[in-house]
């Protein structure tokens, strides 16, 4: 069973489903606050009459259903859904129940959307005002967080569509003294590696990084888990289509949210089993990387949908090309409102961390949403 997200596009996913227009246009009008979604149902007639009889509306089509009811008829008839060996047990405001994030011996808290500044000591990153000159690092590392920057992310590679990979001796020589300026100024902000590499990952941690962040969720290094384990450090898992030299050539998919959960759970199976703890996996739908804009936009509308797996979320959309589609072709230098926008939306749906390039204004956008959304 999934939860679905109040602000998906019921039409568009029933559609996909093969649902014909009669029934799409009833679920459309009867949709209360609970939206689920079951999947391999053995006998759908019998289940949409067993739904029905409990106070909920239902559609099938093969062995797939759909059903909505009130917040409070759900909670009423956990019981019940339980007894046909249904799995109840998720948040239906989907919060985690894991509070905080331990990186080394750094506490994040896991209650609020945590900002994350990029620092790209590469030159060739997509948005030109991001690249930083190693010796001009402490400088805006400072600056970041003087403007509530919770954690800083490393890059010494760009993984931009199209791009092409740098050796692991390269991105060393980037990344390293940029670690060692920043520890040498501040020792307490926590530092994420922007790497798929295990080996840049292992050296940056003893640099002093916290936090692994591998855009390909361990697919393009089998030892980068082991890392993360050996280490006991945080990774965040992302989801990639392709690498990023050819990840844009016409990406598709079916459904894009039930494939990214697909990915995600087959990855945290890989990681748990190369020894990382749950409490450590941190996951990241990937806008952007194998994506095209209506996918990007849709998991947008629903990346609070995964956390179904109980972990936390991590988005990073800051002056992508999405934004730029959206607002009529505009390059990466005036995306910055969109940016924010979408830190916004993510504050609102409790999103755990967004990563972005200008850290001031969107931490000034979050901290207002959360005081205006936030429980008082």
């Amino acid at each position: 069973m999934r939860l679905i997200s109040k602000n998906a596009n019921l039409k568009k996913i029933l559609y996909q489903k093969g649902f014909d227009e009669r029934d799409i246009l009833e679920f459309e009008k009867k949709a209360n606050s609970i939206i689920l979604r079951f999947n391999n149902v053995k006998d759908p007639s019998r289940f949409v009459q067993f739904l029905s009889n409990i106070g909920y509306f239902a559609i099938s089509n093969g062995n797939m259903c759909f059903a909505t009811t009130s917040l409070y008829n759900f909670e009423k008839t956990k019981c019940m859904l339980a007894e046909e060996g249904i799995e109840c047990s998720f948040d239906t405001d989907f919060t985690i129940s894991q509070r905080y994030l331990l990186a080394k011996d750094k506490q994040i808290s896991l209650l609020k959307t945590n900002v994350m500044g990029i620092i790209n000591v590469t030159p060739d990153s997509f948005y030109e005002n991001s690249r930083v000159q190693v010796d001009k690092v402490t400088q805006r590392a400072l600056q970041m967080i003087q403007d509530g920057a919770d954690i800083l992310d490393i890059g010494g590679e760009s993984t931009r569509p199209f791009s092409e990979p740098v050796s692991e001796e390269e991105e060393l020589k980037r990344v390293i003294p940029a670690i060692e300026a920043i520890r040498s100024v501040d020792k307490n902000i926590p530092i994420s590696i922007d790497t798929y590499k295990s080996g840049v990952a292992q050296k940056a941690i003893e640099a002093g990084a916290d936090i692994i962040n591998d855009i390909s969720g361990g697919t393009f290094d089998k030892d980068m888990f082991y890392v993360a384990a050996q280490y006991n450090v945080p990774i965040i898992i992302m989801h990639i289509k392709g690498t990023p030299k050819d990840m844009q050539k016409n990406p598709y998919y079916e459904d894009v949210i039930e494939e990214i959960l697909r990915f995600f759970e087959e990855r945290i199976e890989h990681a748990l089993k190369a020894g990382v703890k749950l409490e450590n996996i941190i996951l990241d739908p990937g806008i952007g990387f194998g994506k095209r804009p209506e996918d990007n936009l849709e998991i947008l509308q629903r990346c609070e949908e995964f956390k179904v797996l109980g972990r936390p979320i991590l988005i990073g959309a800051s002056r992508k090309s999405v934004i730029g589609h959206v607002l009529g072709g505009v390059g990466p230098e005036e995306r910055l409102e969109g940016t924010i926008a979408i830190s916004v939306i993510c504050a609102q749906k409790k999103i755990e961390f967004v990563r972005v390039h200008d850290v001031k204004e969107n931490k000034k956008a979050i901290l207002m949403t959360q005081a205006i959304f936030d429980k008082v």
